[in-house]
Order: C-alpha cells, then sequence, then structure tokens
C-alpha cells in the first residue's frame, strides 16, 4: 500500500500536470519549436510510428514525408540521450509541436524551481523565495529555457540526491540517480561518487539506497530496448555521430581551450581531461569521507564541467546547483564575492561579446571549484 505522503506526491504530480498542460494550450508563450526541442520531439514522434530511437535515416524518411519534400532536403540531428529520456518524455509527441515545445518550456521551469526548493531546503522562506527569482536569471539557466534544452531532469536528480541523503528517502535517492543519468556525459561523475558514498556508509540506509539504485538501474537497462532493440550498440554509434556533425566548434571545455593553446585539436583534449580527471580524482579521495551531502554533489558536478572535452555552453545550467550549494554554506565576504562574480560574469561576457564570451563560463566554474575546495578543506580540518 501507498503511503498518504506518496499518495499526496503523486495527486501534485497530477494536478502539476493538467494545470501545465491547460497553460501550454492556451497561453501564447513565444517559443521557436525548432531550436534544441525538436530533436526529441521528432525522435519520440519516430517512436510512436515505430521507428527505431537512434534509426536516423528512417527519422529523416519521416520528417521528408510529413514535410512533403525530398528526403536530401532533410537534415535530423541524431539522438545523443540514453534511451529512457525519450520514453519519459514521449507524451510530448502526441501534441502539436507548438504546444508540446510550451509545455516543455513550464516543465522544466516546473524541474528548476523544484531543485532550488530541494537544495535550499532549510533556509528561510524570504531566502527561498529570492533563489527561485535568480535562479532562472542565472545565464546558462535562461538560455537553456528559452531553446528547450534538456538539463533541467539531470538539475532536478542533482538535487534530489543532495536533499535525500540528507534525509535518508531511499525512493528519491534511485529516483535522483536515474535523473542524473539522463545526462550522462556531465551526471556520471556524480552518480559514482553517491553510490561510492553509499557503499562507504556501511549502514541500513547505504544498503537500502544503493539495492534501489541497483534495481533502478536495471529497469531503465531493460526500458532501452522498447526504443531501441539495439540501442546498446546504435546509442554509442548516435553519440558519435552526433559529434561529428558538430566537430565540437561551438565546444567550451577547459581540457579543449588547453589544447588549442598548446597547439593541439579535439583528439589530443582527451589526454588532457583524463589528466585533468585524474588530479580531481586525487584530491577528492583525499577529502571524500568529510565532504557533506551538497559539498560532494556540487564539487563532482563543476569536476564534470571542467575536466569533460565536449560541452556546449548550455551544459554549464549545471553550475546551478553548486551555486546554491555555495549560497547556502558560505562562511565569509570573500566566498560571497565569488559567487556574486561566477552569477553575473556569463551575463556580462556573453551579452558583450556574444559566444566569444563562452569563456566566462569556464572562468565562472573553477572559481565555485576553488571555493568549494576551500570550503572542504576548512571541514577537513576542522574534522581532523
Amino acid at each position: 500500500m501507498l503511503s498518504n505522503r506518496m499518495m499526496f506526491i503523486l495527486l501534485l504530480v497530477v494536478i502539476i500536470a493538467g494545470v501545465i498542460l491547460v497553460m501550454a494550450w492556451f497561453l501564447p508563450i513565444p517559443l521557436d519549436p525548432f531550436h534544441d526541442f525538436q530533436v526529441l520531439y521528432r525522435a519520440n514522434q519516430g517512436i510512436l510510428r515505430g521507428i527505431a530511437l537512434y534509426d536516423r535515416a528512417a527519422q529523416e524518411q519521416m520528417v521528408a514525408g510529413d514535410l512533403g519534400v525530398a528526403v536530401e532536403r532533410v537534415f535530423v540531428l541524431p539522438f545523443p540521450y540514453p534511451p529512457w529520456f525519450a520514453l519519459a518524455t514521449l507524451p510530448l509527441a502526441l501534441l502539436p509541436v507548438e504546444v508540446a515545445v510550451r509545455v516543455w518550456f513550464l516543465l522544466n521551469l516546473t524541474m528548476l524551481l523544484l531543485s532550488v526548493w530541494l537544495v535550499t531546503d532549510g533556509w528561510t522562506p524570504r531566502t527561498r523565495l529570492y533563489s527561485f527569482i535568480a535562479a532562472p536569471l542565472f545565464f546558462p539557466i535562461f538560455g537553456a529555457l528559452i531553446v528547450g534544452q534538456y538539463v533541467f531532469p539531470t538539475i532536478l536528480g542533482m538535487a534530489m540526491l543532495v536533499y535525500t541523503l540528507r534525509h535518508q528517502t531511499t525512493w528519491m535517492v534511485a529516483l535522483g540517480m536515474a535523473f542524473v543519468t539522463f545526462k550522462p556525459h556531465v551526471g556520471i561523475l556524480v552518480l559514482l561518487a553517491v553510490a561510492i558514498h553509499l557503499l562507504l556508509r556501511r549502514d541500513d540506509f547505504g544498503r537500502r539506497a544503493f539495492l534501489y539504485t541497483t534495481i533502478a538501474g536495471i529497469v531503465l537497462f531493460v526500458l532501452g530496448f522498447l526504443a531501441d532493440g539495439n540501442w546498446i550498440l546504435s546509442y554509442p554509434e548516435s553519440l558519435f555521430a552526433f559529434k561529428g556533425v558538430s566537430e565540437c566548434n561551438l565546444c567550451v571545455s577547459l581540457p579543449l581551450t588547453i589544447a588549442r593553446l598548446a597547439g593541439f585539436g579535439f583528439d589530443q583534449a582527451f589526454l588532457v581531461s583524463l589528466t585533468l580527471l585524474i588530479g580531481f580524482a586525487v584530491v577528492l579521495t583525499r577529502r571524500f569521507l568529510y565532504l557533506t551531502e551538497g559539498l560532494l554533489v556540487a564539487l563532482c558536478t563543476c569536476v564534470a564541467l571542467l575536466v569533460n572535452s565536449y560541452l556546449q555552453n548550455y551544459d554549464f545550467a549545471f553550475a546551478v546547483i553548486p551555486l546554491f550549494i555555495l549560497a547556502g554554506t558560505a562562511r565569509s565576504r570573500m566566498d560571497w564575492l565569488a559567487i556574486a562574480i561566477a552569477f553575473l560574469l556569463p551575463w556580462f561576457g556573453l551579452a558583450l561579446l556574444g559566444r566569444d564570451g563562452n569563456f566566462t563560463l569556464l572562468i565562472s566554474t573553477i572559481l565555485l571549484t576553488i571555493v568549494l575546495l576551500t570550503n572542504t578543506r576548512k571541514v577537513h580540518t576542522i574534522v581532523s
């Protein structure tokens, strides 16, 4: 039997979904459905028509038929996300694209606000209200909302992990771990760190949470075959095809920046990524046992943003989690100054320089990482 609390949560989810659908259908929110959102929408349309999720050629045939043009005139981006992402958002394809993009926008905004609510647990009501206002104004978040990017389920998953590790809510651990896999190139480090944390706890909560997470992983693995019967092989192929399409011309990453300064290309940037990852791993290993739940998730998020060679500017929306974790643990004026700079710098850089200002996203993330490591060292010293 479901508990009263679980019944209330399910009822609330249904009510919110109904309100979002009504608002999306009748409110003329001016959103372009043919930005990033269309990749997800077309992929979901294909699944409903019996087309395998990663069968790009069949998707191009479908789109050409819908538009009444030759298939040579159609270009469909390969789907770069795990199959359960598409399955979770499948109902969007049942709606007209103009309505679906507004539903997606409102869902993303809801997930963002819920993430802030979870991360700011324990804050004063007034401060939490300010946080709800500030979060959408963080430049990468603002941009991701407008173009219909796919970062928000993973941001919610990270926030769930921060909250549930504090309150030891077993089912939420499994759900949060599932959500962070929606953007695996960023979420995987958080997933691994939390899994290690659960194993090291050696208590009943850690054992149950790890078991539920394992079951959730098995369920997602099996569900993937509903979207594509050959997804184990076709998903990696789709990832490499996506890389080939973009050729990382718009990448914003520390390893690629270092590689280019050294006169190397994207392939060599992988070695820089590996070196940075090893360096961070050594630092975090020495302090792992002293990390609070928030610092653990925040630091792993920052590390993922600094060691990954393949990142677009919208991926830095994940920095909103470290920002709010730091805002809740700031101990000095220097901490608050760093938070303010990390929040505002992307606005100045991208508003004044356009894409040439993407480097400000790296500076903000590096700044957050330094302050997080400093706070972690303080905790380490106090405990020791």
